[in-house]
């Protein structure tokens, strides 16, 4: 009788957790973004965002157009090293954009690495400017 309640309640505990995980999952933030910009090797048109958190080490940080449903996932590295109100951040790099930072609630973020057109268009502006020359962080608030 013991060992049936135990189970019973190990499966109650455990069926809240995995539905309290799939709720976080499913959480989203709405962002307007003013330019286009990219999001590893996709290009995004300006307009309405929602950014969802997708699974979990390593994240995947799915940004989709409300209009038009363009969209694109990105492999993220969870960073606590700040704190902050709910924000994206993008590099600026002449005239485009990259997604940066994507940075939700107070301290928990993701950073998305580098696409290789960005590292590219950076190495160019440098030969052109000099190593004081690189990007410009632009941030964009959360909703």
């Amino acid at each position: 009788m013991k060992r049936n309640l135990i189970t019973i309640l190990s499966l109650v505990v455990m069926s809240l957790m995995f539905n309290a995980t799939g709720a976080y999952a499913q959480s989203f933030a709405k962002a307007d973004v003013p330019f286009a910009f990219n999001v590893g090797n996709a290009q995004l048109p300006a307009g309405t965002y929602e950014v969802k958190v997708l699974g979990s080490s390593p994240y995947e940080i799915m940004i989709r157009n409300r209009a038009t449903s363009a969209s694109a996932v990105a492999t993220a590295r969870s960073d606590s090293s700040r704190t902050g109100e709910s924000k994206l951040i993008f590099h600026r790099i002449g005239t485009q954009y990259f997604l940066s930072e994507v940075w939700k609630d107070a301290g928990a973020g993701m950073i998305v690495p580098t696409s290789r057109h960005e590292d590219e268009l950076t190495k160019e502006l440098q030969l052109a400017k000099g190593p004081s020359s690189g990007s410009e962080k632009v941030t964009i608030a959360l909703k």
